[in-house]
C-alpha cells in the first residue's frame, strides 16, 4: 500500500515544479492525476464535507487543473464584474468556516506598477452530502477597486467535492472536473477584509 506522507509530499514537490498549474506540466500533470487517484484512495476522513474541524482554516493551493493563468486581468478573477487591468497572480488562498460557511477565494497579485494586490471572491457554501459542498459566490473584491455582487443566475451552480481530507492536505474536484491540491497554511480562517 502506498504511504499517504510519500504521496503528499510528492504531489508538494510537483505542485511546486509546475508553479501551482501555472508552468506547463508535461508529464508532471499525468503523475499528479496518479497521484491524487491513489491518495484519493486512501482518504482518512469519512465524510469529509462535513469533517468541521478539519476544513476549517486557510488553505494554500499547491496546485490546480483548472488552467490557472499567471498573466491575467482582474476581470478574469472576477467573473467580469472588475476592470480588465493586468495582473501577475503570484499565490492563491482559500478561507473555510464550517461555522459560518464562509468559502473565500483569494488571489495575491501585482498590478502592471509593481504593487501587490489582493482578488476575494466572497462566497459561502454548505454541505449537500458526505463529500459535496454546494457553493455560492456573492460578492468579489479587489484592492483600490471596492465591491462587486456577482449574479449567481448568470454562472452554472457550482459544487465541490471533498475527495481527501487530513490535518494539512485537501483534494477537490470541482465543477468543471478540475482537481485541486492544497495544504492548510493556518487553521483558523481569519477572512479577508470585507471591504478592501
Amino acid at each position: 500500500m502506498a504511504d499517504r506522507e510519500a504521496l503528499k509530499a510528492e504531489l508538494s514537490a510537483l505542485g511546486a515544479a509546475t508553479e501551482a498549474g501555472f508552468a506547463e506540466g508535461g508529464r508532471d500533470v499525468e503523475r499528479i492525476a496518479e497521484l491524487a487517484a491513489a491518495l484519493e484512495a486512501l482518504n482518512p476522513t469519512p465524510e469529509p464535507a462535513r469533517a468541521a474541524a478539519l476544513l476549517r482554516g486557510r488553505w494554500e493551493l499547491l496546485w490546480s487543473s483548472f488552467g490557472l493563468q499567471r498573466e491575467a486581468t482582474l476581470a478574469r478573477l472576477s467573473f467580469n464584474l472588475l476592470p480588465k487591468e493586468p495582473i501577475r497572480v503570484e499565490r492563491l488562498f482559500q478561507d473555510v468556516d464550517p461555522d459560518s460557511g464562509l468559502y473565500d477565494n483569494g488571489v495575491t497579485y501585482r498590478d502592471a506598477a509593481g504593487r501587490e494586490g489582493l482578488c476575494v471572491t466572497l462566497g459561502r457554501f454548505a454541505p449537500a452530502d458526505g463529500t459535496r459542498l454546494d457553493v455560492a459566490f456573492t460578492h468579489v473584491q479587489a484592492s483600490g477597486h471596492g465591491r462587486a455582487v456577482i449574479d449567481n443566475a448568470k454562472i452554472p451552480p457550482l459544487w465541490s467535492d471533498v475527495v481527501y481530507l487530513d490535518d494539512d492536505f485537501r483534494l477537490n474536484r470541482g465543477s468543471f472536473g478540475s482537481l485541486y491540491v492544497l495544504r492548510l497554511a493556518e487553521r483558523a480562517p481569519a477572512g479577508w477584509a470585507r471591504d478592501a
